[in-house]
């Protein structure tokens, strides 16, 4: 079954007095954890919840995860319980990258079998359009509700170490091409990818309004990458954000795509730099 995916500024804005509606900024910036919430104090589209990436839609990072591990389920289910989301909720998430964040609740609610999409274009395409804009912070009307979370579309590093020798999917890796060929690492303990690996930078979907290119222009340009591959895709990026949007730019193309390596490369390069201080001993 088709997932739902995307919604234009003009949909939305038609949406914002449906009482089920539940609307998600999840605006976040890797150097300044606290600035995605300046910014929606600032000014959000109306009605909308501010929703913390690194501290909502991520567990705690340590030694041995990537840096943005997904939450415990039942951390998940209060999270979306206190957003007052429920089984009959229908979510819209942005951001202002394109949907690059926004992909990464959009791909953890749609998997609990939300009906969930992402605003096309983000909070800028909404400006660009003169549509309102409002400032300070909404109060969420909590559930009592609880979604039984799980992560069913969730391959984890002990599933991509079995893989060298099953073979049973193809790793993609959404990063941009330099730090993909290991020539510009400025997050991770150590550069490269993932051996076997092949490479779509998550902004190619875009196109230069930065709206997500149109299904058919998606479906090619993944028909061309993929079209001698044929086996299932993993996709994974940096910390299992930034892959989402490879997921869903997938899904509205109409191509078949759901796995994510979450820990991803930070999670990966962790293991690597294990294995150097080993040897060196």
């Amino acid at each position: 079954m088709a997932l739902p995916t995307m919604v234009s500024t003009a949909q939305l804005h038609t949406l914002l007095e449906q009482d089920d509606l539940v609307l998600l900024d999840s605006r976040f910036y890797l150097n300044d954890l606290e600035k995605g919430r300046n910014v929606y104090q600032q000014g959000h589209i109306p009605g909308a919840l501010f929703v913390d990436l690194h501290h909502q839609l991520a567990g705690t990072e340590t030694a041995f995860t990537g840096r943005h591990p997904l939450p415990e389920p039942d951390a998940l289910a209060q999270t979306l319980a206190s957003l007052g989301i429920n089984n009959n909720s229908q979510v819209v998430v942005y951001d202002d990258m394109g949907g690059a964040m926004a992909a990464r609740a959009w791909w953890m609610l749609v998997q609990q079998g939300i009906e969930v999409y992402v605003l096309n274009g983000g909070c800028g395409a909404w400006q660009k359009q003169g549509l309102p804009i409002e400032m300070g912070v909404n109060q969420p009307a909590p559930t009592e509700f609880r979604i039984k979370v799980s992560y069913p579309w969730l391959v984890t590093e002990e599933d991509v170490v079995a893989n060298f020798e099953a073979d049973r999917f193809q790793l993609l890796d959404a990063r941009a091409e330099d730090r993909f060929n290991g020539m510009n690492e400025t997050l991770d303990p150590v550069a490269g990818h993932i051996p076997g690996a092949i490479n779509r930078p998550f902004m190619n979907n875009l196109n230069a309004e930065g709206l997500m290119k149109s299904p058919e222009r998606l479906q090619t340009e993944w028909g061309a990458l993929l079209q001698n591959i044929e086996k299932p895709i993993v996709y994974y990026c940096g910390s299992g954000v930034t892959a989402c949007h490879n997921v869903l730019a997938m899904n509205y193309a109409g191509l078949e795509a759901k796995h994510v390596y979450v820990g991803s490369w930070s999670q990966w390069a962790k293991r690597m730099q294990r294995m150097m201080q080993e040897h060196s001993i």
